[in-house]
């Protein structure tokens, strides 16, 4: 981190995660069998499947599926 303020703004991570953050503040350890699933699955949730295209000068009409969530 570059600066005393954002370093420790970064270290009250702990006070609001259920888990084990380490060290060096980069990951989270949850303890548990599937329940410690729920901060990844959380995290790739979605609400909702939209369609969109590619921007305006695409002349393929290309369409995809867009994962919104809310």
């Amino acid at each position: 981190m570059d600066g005393g303020i954002s370093d420790a703004l970064v270290r009250t991570r702990r006070f609001f995660t259920k888990g084990t953050v380490s060290d060096d503040l980069r990951t989270l350890s949850k303890k548990g069998g599937r329940q410690a699933d729920d901060f990844y699955r959380d995290r790739w949730s979605h609400d909702k499947v939209v369609r969109s295209t590619h921007g305006v000068n695409c002349t393929g009409s290309c369409s995809w599926k867009v994962y919104v969530k809310d």
